[in-house]
């Protein structure tokens, strides 16, 4: 039994649904690709801290070194993998792991104000702002700790890796 020839209508309808079908699998595609590989914080990258008052505090990927990078990601954990004790930390869970944990370490450059509360993460804002209760006194690329600092410097943190020390006095507000 033979069938008899599709009709020049049957063709076009059955190309147009080929056509609509493949371009909702690409555009499904492209969602997905940027969905799942946006927002992947990697060891070196800086990030702006939101929310700094909260208990987990968030994040935005910035540009290193701009006036609106907070910190520098030291290294990048998964679950419950914590950060060693040196570094400020701020987690979030993702629709691919059970939680991404970062290790910070300061982006800043003498001079830069901190503000620097009870609880919660310090930020880098403008040292003219209420808030503003460190200054920067100096930063070296290796763990001399109170050493490398100048004088008048009253905290000191030291960062391993990778190697900084951060010398921190009152802020003249």
């Amino acid at each position: 039994m033979s069938h008899p020839p599709r009709s020049r209508a049957g063709k076009v309808i059955g190309s147009v649904v080929y056509i609509g079908a493949l371009g909702i699998g690409i555009a499904i595609a492209i969602v997905a690709y940027v969905t799942f590989s946006a927002d992947q914080p990697e060891a070196g990258d800086c990030v702006a801290i939101t929310d700094a008052d909260t208990a987990e505090p968030s994040w935005r990927g910035v540009d290193c070194g701009s006036a609106e990078s907070d910190f520098l990601i030291a290294k990048v954990t998964a679950g419950s993998a914590a950060c060693p004790p040196e570094y400020a930390t701020t987690s979030r869970d993702t629709r691919r792991t059970s939680g991404v944990r970062l290790c910070l370490v300061p982006d800043v450059a003498v001079g830069d104000c901190l503000r620097v509360p009870v609880g919660g993460i310090e930020t880098k804002v403008p040292c003219d702002e209420p808030g503003a209760n460190e200054r920067v006194t100096g930063v070296t690329s290796n763990t001399g700790g109170p050493a490398v600092c100048p004088s008048g410097t009253s905290r000191t943190a030291i960062y391993p890796d990778p190697a900084r020390t951060v010398c921190t006095a009152p802020s003249a507000q």
